[in-house]
């Protein structure tokens, strides 16, 4: 009887032990699985607040751009310096007057410009 009961005791045991084995298999089963669900939910977490900060960075510095031009701009404004257009004009307008004053010059004879620097007699 004795040797029975312990036979017995170790069939429960082993049984108790198995049975243990899956209780804790499923239970380290849930713990994992909600473990991976907040690890997915931190990572949107994380995603959505880079993106956010992105954005307002990128908002930021466009308005930071907007501010720099916008002040460059009244600076030179003030400067009333000319532009490419302005100093084209005046090279053109000075070539012109120059070739009228090199005419009068050399009475409209020679046709073409006289040598810088050289007066007719």
């Amino acid at each position: 009887m004795l040797a029975r009961l312990e036979k017995d005791g170790t069939r429960l045991l082993a049984r108790v032990r198995k049975d243990a084995g899956k209780v804790l298999a499923s239970r380290q089963q849930r713990a994992l699985v909600l473990f991976m669900k907040r690890a997915q939910r931190l990572r949107a977490d994380v995603e959505r607040r880079i993106r956010r900060t992105r954005q307002d960075f990128e908002a930021r510095a466009e308005r930071v751009l907007a501010e720099v031009e916008r002040r460059a701009a009244r600076a030179v404004d003030r400067l009333s310096v000319a532009t490419r257009s302005d100093v084209e004009g005046l090279e053109r307008r000075l070539e012109a007057r120059l070739a009228e004053l090199e005419a009068k010059l050399t009475g409209g004879q020679s046709g073409g410009k006289s040598p810088p620097g050289a007066a007719a007699s």
